[in-house]
């Protein structure tokens, strides 16, 4: 008497659906897979084991300020590169890259909402942007927004 013997020798092939990029996200402490509209409704918190995930300057700045009262200042304000910096690649393609790729400047957001209807002024570091580094560009949008501030003209 076989018990254990397969009937059919062949299994037949069923058409999977394509289901779109970005859609989950698997966390990297545990390894659970979470939707990710549901990440965000958790502030980016794995439901699981609360680890945080890292998110950018914008997503930081719709959690913490009042919908529709953000008002970024200096954002035009660009690095320059006096000292032709190289090290396996030019700074200049570094800076023209990450520009591109995530749609900011420098790697400092700094300006001014509300958050619970109190007026703030805020600065966010974003990671994404060359590893959040701290250029000429960074130090001199987080002192203008600190110089403006305490003599009273940003309002």
């Amino acid at each position: 008497m076989d018990w254990f013997k397969r009937k059919k020798e062949t299994l037949q092939a069923v058409d999977r659906k394509e289901m779109p990029d970005g859609l989950w996200v698997k966390c990297s402490e545990c390894g659970e897979i979470i939707y990710k509209k549901e990440l965000e409704k958790k502030l980016y918190v794995c439901p699981k084991c609360d680890h945080h995930f890292r998110i950018r300057s914008n997503d930081y700045l719709n959690i913490l300020i009042d919908k529709n009262t953000f008002k970024e200042f200096n954002e035009n304000i660009s690095s320059v590169d006096p000292l032709k910096f190289k090290d396996s690649k030019k700074y200049s393609d570094r800076y023209k890259s990450a520009t591109q790729k995530t749609g900011l400047t420098e790697a400092v957001v700094t300006g001014q909402g509300n958050i619970e209807d109190i007026p703030i002024i805020i600065a966010v570091m974003d990671f994404s942007f060359l590893g959040g580094s701290m250029g000429s560009v960074v130090g001199e949008k987080v002192s203008i927004f600190y110089i403006g501030r305490n003599r009273g003209k940003l309002k």
